[in-house]
């Protein structure tokens, strides 16, 4: 059985899915939990404080890879093994997402931790830096080994990934299509790949 603390944060993430953070009241937070106000604030003092312990909780899962757990010696199995992080941590957060709530809803969360708390674009801006270097280590270890083949840079070549799934996400979100950008953007990077090595 799950704690209070934790039985919070999920009755309110997934009201945050539903209608997103700043349609979500307090007063509606402590009816759909069945918490008085002083047990409330016993867990947290405010709904920024809830919101920002889901980015710890959840978010934190959605929008993260560990590079290091990422092959390092083949820009193949680099991809491959992003996907596979992709799709665990998808499935992690598909288990306390409502059903039927669309999964565009998580990138809109992050969008507003990026407003609302204040140190959740170091965060961010950090996570990019790492994510850059990965991919320009696998990739000049790619071309050292001759897996790929091609004039631009290590950078610029890093960029292409990285922006294709940042593009691939945001038009995605844009459009309300039904279907897996996952899926998308794997299919996107396997392409880029294949003109990489010819």
């Amino acid at each position: 059985m799950e704690d209070s603390r934790q039985y919070i944060l999920k009755t309110a993430y997934q009201l945050f899915l539903q209608k997103s953070y700043k349609a979500v009241t307090f007063k509606e937070l402590m009816q759909k939990t069945g918490f008085s106000k002083g047990a409330f604030y016993h867990y947290f003092q405010s709904k920024e404080h809830i919101f920002e312990a889901i980015i710890d909780c959840y978010l934190s899962i959605f929008a993260s890879v560990d590079f290091g757990e990422l092959s390092q010696v083949s820009l193949r199995r680099f991809i491959n093994d992003y996907f596979k992080v992709l799709k665990k941590n998808q499935a992690k957060l598909s288990f306390v997402a409502p059903e039927g709530t669309d999964k565009g809803n998580h990138y809109l969360l992050i969008f507003e931790a990026l407003r609302i708390i204040p140190d959740f674009k170091d965060k961010v801006h950090a996570y990019h830096k790492d994510e850059m270097n990965a991919w320009i280590d696998i990739i000049k270890a790619a071309r050292a080994v001759g897996e790929i083949k091609s004039d631009i840079s290590d950078r610029q070549l890093a960029r292409l990934f990285i922006n294709s799934s940042d593009g691939a996400v945001l038009r995605w979100m844009m459009s309300g299509q039904a279907g897996d950008v996952i899926k998308d953007i794997e299919e996107v990077w396997k392409n880029l790949y294949a003109l990489l090595k010819a």
